[in-house]
């Protein structure tokens, strides 16, 4: 008898973790500030240690504290490994006073953040 009451517990308790840890449906995941990102359409091993999806991406200059502010951000889109040079696709900036945006295509290979962060759009 005196097992149903623990067993309850337990199953309460469980319950109660399980709503603490879980995130919000509508967060969107953002990638930044720094880095390259292997697409993940072109996994790669060794070169990158993180991955994005293609898509559209809204572009935002790295946020940085009074008075201080950070670097212009920019970013590279690749068709190969290192993300330098001639394997470099296209490149623009973060613009502080207007949206930006980049599109990640399936046939990019990588993507070089400098200052920015990405989030879907």
């Amino acid at each position: 008898m005196k097992v149903a009451p623990v067993v309850g517990t337990v199953a309460a308790g469980v319950a109660a973790v399980g709503c603490v840890l879980a995130a919000p449906a509508s967060a969107a995941p953002n990638y930044g500030s720094n880095g390259v990102f292997g697409v993940t359409t072109q996994p790669r091993d060794g070169w990158s240690t993180s991955f994005i999806p293609p898509g559209r991406y809204r572009v935002d200059q790295s946020p940085s504290m009074q008075p201080y502010q950070s670097p212009p951000g920019y970013w590279f889109r690749c068709r190969d490994f290192p993300c330098i040079g001639g394997n470099i696709i296209a490149t623009g900036d973060a613009l502080r006073t207007e949206p930006t945006f980049v599109d990640i295509l399936p046939t990019d290979v990588a993507v070089s953040l400098h200052n920015v962060t990405l989030t879907p759009a």
